[in-house]
């Protein structure tokens, strides 16, 4: 039986144009923001009274019409916060504020300035985790001055999770000779230890850089640093993976290590979906669990992917888009989903 958690709904308020695989491609502010809810009372996903009309995976709670891409929650007392890639030309990393309320709150910039390094317009994939009292932010952003373009990960700093958080005056992680560096998270481990996984751009062009790969490295105590160096834990090598892996979730929980990530044709298409692979530890080597996704296309979710794992009160929630709504917006919708794990590999559940 799953237990209740706190009430919260999904808030949007930005319209999509474009048609080509970006990371994110809004642009035309002003649209009326939309709801979403899942059931009252389970803690499949924080939720408000009503019921979804069918009980399935990756049927969306917050549909259109802003493309809210490689979403991520975090939890902390009785608030959630959420963050995004860069939904909007003038916010770089969004940030609503939700709690028992029900509701999400204005959004946010995060990192209302972007370091010198950085090239506005195109900040991906944040991550949020306290070290300490402070607050750290990892995100993705494009090399200034730069072609083609390349992608460096960045951290800054700041007291609350709402920001402003001050970036760092060079990037954190740059495999420039790997196509450039991604999708960072934050694993902790079972003792405590932090650890720092992301995704080598290599298919920005393969060609020239080869196969996307999956690193860890650890972090010092403070977040602001690397230990020693990092290390290859995932390579694509199922067929449905389709040469590529990205938005990796290292997560250790009942006593095991799992790495959640993202494959398949791309963002855009029904044939991405959600894959986990086991792990020795936070250093890998992770394997595949089986030779199909862990979550895949649904009448109600084309193309899950760009998940991240949150938890609060000791319970696991999945967090992802899908390419496009099934209710006729294109842009990017969120779900959430219980995840749970057991003696077999994770199970997710509406």
């Amino acid at each position: 039986m799953r237990a209740a958690l706190v009430t919260v709904a999904l808030v949007i308020a930005v319209a999509v144009t474009g048609a080509g695989p970006s990371r994110s491609e809004a642009s035309a502010p002003g649209a009326t923001p939309t709801h979403g809810a899942p059931p009252a009372g389970t803690s499949g996903a924080p939720g408000t009274p009503g019921e979804r009309a069918a009980e399935q995976v990756g049927q969306p709670v917050l549909a259109g019409p802003l493309d809210w891409g490689d979403p991520m929650i975090v939890a902390s007392g009785s608030t959630y916060y959420l963050y995004s890639t860069q939904p909007l030309p003038w916010v770089n990393v969004p940030v609503e504020v939700g709690g028992s309320g029900g509701t999400w709150g204005p959004v946010h910039d995060a990192l209302p300035v972007l370091p010198a390094w950085a090239q506005s317009g195109q900040t991906w994939s944040p991550d949020v985790h306290e070290f300490g009292g402070q607050w750290v932010l990892y995100f993705a952003a494009r090399l200034r001055g730069v072609t083609p373009a390349v992608h460096c990960i960045g951290d800054a700093v700041a007291d609350t999770p709402t920001g402003p958080f001050l970036a760092a005056a060079t990037p954190l992680i740059c495999q420039r000779s790997l196509g450039g560096s991604i999708d960072p998270r934050v694993s902790v481990t079972s003792s405590g230890s932090t650890y720092l996984v992301w995704k080598s751009d290599n298919n920005a062009d393969r060609a020239e850089y080869g196969t996307p790969v999956i690193w860890s490295q650890q972090l010092t105590d403070g977040g602001l640093g690397l230990v020693g160096s990092p290390t290859r834990i995932f390579t694509p090598d199922r067929a449905w993976q389709d040469a590529l892996v990205e938005a990796p979730d290292l997560v250790t929980a009942g006593g095991r290590t799992w790495l959640f990530y993202s494959a398949g044709a791309g963002f855009w298409s029904a044939d991405y979906a959600i894959g986990v692979a086991r792990c020795e530890g936070p250093l890998g080597p992770c394997v595949d669990t089986g030779d199909t996704p862990l979550v895949a296309s649904t009448a109600e979710s084309a193309g899950p992917g760009e998940e991240s794992v949150f938890s609060s009160g000791g319970h696991y929630w999945l967090v992802f888009n899908s390419s496009f709504s099934a209710h006729g917006s294109t842009a990017r919708p969120v779900a959430i989903d219980a995840l749970t794990f057991g003696k077999g590999i994770p199970v997710v559940s509406p």
